[in-house]
């Protein structure tokens, strides 16, 4: 955001509104009040200008953050910046202290290309150090990068404790862009797990013995410019609890024409919402008919139809179903079925 500097900034003055640089300036030295700088200079015995260095890199993603720190032996009484060869800012170093850190001097957001930064001190006694110069240049990278995740469905259903399951994460920045820094990741809002690269191995351990239910992995990667991925959710449920089948009435049929089974499947939750149901009709305990349903939902009154060409007697059948976990029905429904 394009701001000016405030007034209450320590004596940093106008801010040019074209770029965006942070400076952070330490002053080290025995620092006298500055209103004594004119009335001790002609006493002092010290023609020694103080010593400013920073710790600007060749390169920046966007921004740049270059940190200045002035040494003087008698104590330094300003320190000076300017980029660009724009607006001088000065930095008033407050008396008595040993050492400062001024307020950010904040510019707009730098143009892509080759930058100057220039910098000096003065020191107590009235040294003005030579002006130092530093050259770096700064890259422009908006778009964040993106991740993705292998090794388990986004809401998948399992049927037991999740231990030992590998969600992998894999992030990517676009051709050109400063590349992927980190990724984070964390499951049912604990603390975030940060692995500084561009890939991560999530290994879930859901304890489902006392949460059944919806588990939430939120993962997102920064890259290194500092754009952060808008975080992302794999959601994975667990459902140990098994259904039952019922088969409420009986049925009857003439041979030759079109059977109707009624059952239902109820299980409690959490549940996927549906189950996958055969019916099997039985002389005895041999299978003489097989009804694949396949999936219904559960916790409603359903219809099973066929064309019955069994030989008239009466049957029994037996309803069987799997719910979205894989967990078996722990009591089979049955009912009778007669043949005319």
């Amino acid at each position: 955001m394009k701001r000016p500097l405030p007034d209450s900034l320590g004596g940093m003055h106008t801010v040019n509104k074209t770029r965006h640089l942070i400076i952070v300036i330490v002053a080290v030295a025995t620092v006298l009040g500055i209103g004594a700088v004119s009335a001790y200079a002609s006493l002092a015995d010290d023609a020694t200008p103080p010593v400013t260095t920073s710790d600007a890199v060749a390169s920046y993603w966007n921004d740049a953050v270059v940190h200045l720190n002035a040494t003087d032996g008698d104590g330094v009484a300003y320190i000076y910046n300017s980029l660009d060869g724009g607006v001088v800012h000065l930095y008033t170093v407050g008396a008595g202290a040993a050492a400062t850190t001024a307020p950010d001097a904040r510019y707009a957001p730098l143009s892509a290309g080759v930058h100057k930064l220039k910098f000096w001190a003065q020191d107590v006694n009235g040294n003005v150090e030579v002006k130092n110069e530093v050259t770096f240049t700064v890259a422009k990278d908006s778009a964040k990068p993106v991740t993705t995740a292998t090794g388990a469905i986004d809401g998948g259903w399992y049927k037991q404790s999740v231990t030992g399951v590998i969600v992998d994460l894999s992030a990517a920045d676009g051709a050109g862009e400063s590349g992927v820094k980190q990724i984070s990741y964390a499951l049912d809002g604990a603390a975030p797990t940060v692995t500084a690269a561009a890939t991560a191995a999530a290994t879930l351990t859901i304890d489902a013995t006392t949460v059944n239910g919806p588990h939430a992995l939120v993962y997102q990667a920064t890259d290194v410019a500092g754009n952060v991925e808008v975080a992302k959710t794999l959601t994975i449920n667990v459902d140990t609890k098994k259904p039952t089948t019922s088969a409420p009435a009986a049925a009857s049929v003439v041979k030759g024409r079109t059977a109707t089974l009624k059952y239902k499947v109820t299980d409690a939750l959490p549940n996927g919402g549906k189950a996958t149901v055969k019916i099997v009709v039985k002389s005895g305990t041999k299978a003489v008919q097989t009804v694949k349903v396949g999936k219904v939902l559960v916790n409603k009154t359903l219809y099973a139809k066929f064309g019955c060409s069994l030989a008239r007697g009466k049957y029994k059948f037996f309803v069987y179903a799997t719910d979205t976990a894989g967990n078996v029905q722990a009591k089979i429904g049955a009912n009778t079925l007669t043949v005319k």
